[in-house]
């Protein structure tokens, strides 16, 4: 089965290296303060200043998850498991903002969050479904299913928080989009908003229990 394959962990290559010793703590820590603060943003941060807050702090963040620890965990997770551990968590990403944007226009009736008047409730949880129905019915090894699934749970309840951090970033900065790259859809960062935390979490994940 592709992306089974079994590497040495990471832990024994990079014995001295901090980061491969904590990388579940820190993932954990970096994606509940960030959803922590993303939430904060929405609801506590008045609108006169929001502009200001929004732009001093996440053009930091944007600046160091898309060019410093995506790349590098990207590269690890084909390198020990296999492209399947790229491409798999990328197409469920793919999928949940598909299902959201459909069942949003097809059902969406309540507003999730102010900054993203496009995004409904009824769509985050008509994607939810989709993508975890997507996940358990796709032709994998029935040994690897379980594992699809709480990937594709991640996708649909953290993921997206990364789609309304770039929507935050773009209404401070008076943007629709952050470049007209693609006609109709913006830049490429437009279309990867959503996948920042997914590279991360599949790491972690596989070395928590795949790898092990």
């Amino acid at each position: 089965m592709i992306g089974m394959s079994r590497e040495e962990p990471l832990e024994q290559t990079y014995e001295c290296s901090f980061v491969s010793r904590t990388y579940r703590a820190l993932f954990a820590t970096c994606a509940l303060r960030f959803c922590n603060w993303v939430l904060s943003v929405l609801n506590q941060c008045p609108p006169d200043s929001l502009g200001s807050h929004v732009l001093h702090v996440s053009w930091v963040h944007l600046c160091v998850l898309y060019t410093v620890p995506q790349p590098i965990l990207i590269y690890h997770n084909i390198d020990q498991g296999g492209i399947f551990w790229f491409l798999f968590p990328s197409m469920l990403v793919v999928c949940n903002d598909i299902a959201a944007y459909v069942c949003g226009r097809r059902f969406g009736k309540t507003k999730l969050v102010s900054l993203s008047p496009n995004k409904t409730l009824e769509g985050f949880i008509g994607a939810l479904v989709v993508t975890v129905l997507w996940a358990f019915i796709a032709e994998l090894d029935v040994c690897i299913r379980f594992h699809a699934v709480m990937m594709a749970l991640f996708a649909s309840l953290i993921s997206p928080f990364g789609g309304f951090f770039a929507s935050a970033v773009k209404r401070a900065s008076g943007l629709k989009d952050f470049d007209e790259f693609i006609p109709g859809h913006g830049g490429l960062s437009d279309r990867v908003d959503c996948q920042l935390f997914m590279a991360m979490f599949t790491f972690a994940y596989y070395h928590s229990f795949i790898a092990s």
